[in-house]
């Protein structure tokens, strides 16, 4: 069952466009991974929300496990912002199209 993860972070005001141009770096190199359907980011005010798709969860933590997960994702990490980063995962349980 495919599984959405959302993080959510609020990087400073002057790191905003250096995240988003980060976002697409990351995005661009974890594109392929096994596992890995789609992401998305979203802007709300100050805050930002990534959300990913990925084919279950265990894929993604097998990801997020790997030692080449910091190294993809390390574009990003310098404009987290200092409100920390919050991660949830979600189990799709149904969608309008198998409604």
């Amino acid at each position: 069952m495919t599984v959405r993860v959302l993080v959510r972070a609020t990087p400073r005001a002057e790191d905003r466009e250096r995240f988003e141009e980060a976002y697409r770096t990351v995005t661009a190199t974890v594109r392929g991974t096994p596992g890995h359907l789609d992401d998305e980011l979203l802007r709300d005010g100050d805050s930002y929300i990534l959300l990913a798709e990925w084919e279950s969860e265990e894929k993604f933590r097998a990801w997020e496990d790997a030692p080449e997960h910091l190294e993809m994702a390390a574009p990003m990490l310098p404009y987290w912002g200092d409100g920390g980063v919050e991660r949830r995962i979600y189990e799709v349980r149904a969608r309008l199209d198998s409604l």
